[in-house]
């Protein structure tokens, strides 16, 4: 308390041994004057003391922390592994999905001899889920390279454990037990359901084959029509004495659908070149596997197995019955 009051008296200007005179000599009491001036110096402490703060820089205010953004993680849709075409007609499904749709087990004995299990879901099922048509010709199956093989409509709708298995080795593959070897597709992604065969006749303007001439009804074909009808696997011999399997249709049924007159003899393949053979009508009605082939470029050839090497005709577009 001395020490604040010692400090208070030489603000003001009054030394210590001048402040002892401003007390009375009895009791100690402090005079007027020393109160007044006591006061003078609260007032002036106080006022400098406002005018210090005036002047002084305020402290910076700290913006409230904000939130921290919690990233959001977008979960990446599953990849679509096998789909289904058609006029009017795209369904897809994930594995997952194909495996919800129910499951049975095939036993599959390939061309080495070898008997595989495989798990997968019934192609006559997927059909169904797809809603294809059911007056729809055939099926092209896709692999992922763009290998491609057609089945019959007949061949699947009478085929009580054709289906698309969960391959071990990872992808999707057709089993088809009892069809050709050509319809059991690896790496499978795609099924193409084909229109139905024209039933009365007619040429279509973007016909790949057609056949003319002598016949009850000049017919023909796209390409997707002619791959979706029953094929079968046939062998045959070239001049370099190398065999090959070749699958295709059969000419008696693609000349069963024209109707040949019963004078026609001969038969006329044209290739997209020009190039033309003629065979005896007799014979071809005769072959049990002369075939109009599949080209795996796209187009057919005819493969008569056992006929002259000129009978063997690449890119055959028209047949015609003379």
């Amino acid at each position: 308390m001395t020490d604040t009051r010692h400090l208070i008296y030489q603000t003001i200007g009054v030394s210590v041994k001048d402040s002892l005179k401003l007390r009375t000599k009895k009791g100690g009491k402090v005079s007027k004057k020393l109160i007044s001036l006591l006061l003078m110096s609260i007032l002036l402490v106080g006022l400098l003391a406002v005018i210090g703060g005036c002047g002084a820089t305020p402290e910076p205010t700290q913006a409230p922390a904000q939130p921290t953004a919690v990233p959001t993680t977008v979960p990446t849709p599953a990849a679509t592994a096998l789909k289904m075409t058609g006029p009017a007609l795209e369904v897809s499904w994930t594995e997952d999905q194909l495996k919800a749709l129910g499951t049975i087990d095939v036993d599959y004995t390939g061309k080495d001899g070898t008997t595989t299990t495989y798990t997968g879901v019934l192609i006559t099922k997927l059909l169904e889920e797809a809603k294809a048509p059911a007056d729809a010709a055939g099926l092209v199956l896709v692999a992922s390279d763009a290998y491609t093989a057609s089945v019959a409509m007949a061949d699947i709708q009478g085929c009580a454990d054709c289906i698309v298995a969960f391959d071990p080795k990872g992808g999707l593959r057709s089993i088809f037990p009892g069809l050709s070897t050509k319809s059991q597709v690896k790496n499978l992604v795609e099924i193409q359901v084909q229109n139905a065969a024209p039933v009365a006749g007619g040429i279509p303007e973007n016909a790949a084959l057609k056949i003319t001439g002598k016949v009850a009804t000049p017919i023909g074909w796209t390409e997707e029509v002619v791959r979706a009808m029953k094929t079968v696997d046939v062998q045959s011999t070239n001049k370099d004495g190398q065999t090959e399997t070749y699958t295709g249709v059969l000419l008696t049924d693609l000349l069963a659908l024209a109707g040949p007159a019963s004078d026609a003899t001969t038969l006329v393949f044209v290739a997209d070149d020009g190039f033309t053979a003629e065979v005896p009508l007799a014979e071809v009605l005769a072959c049990a596997d002369c075939i109009v082939s599949f080209r795996s470029k796209g187009g057919f050839s005819t493969v008569l197995p056992g006929f002259s090497g000129k009978a063997q005709v690449k890119g055959v577009i028209e047949i015609q019955v003379k």
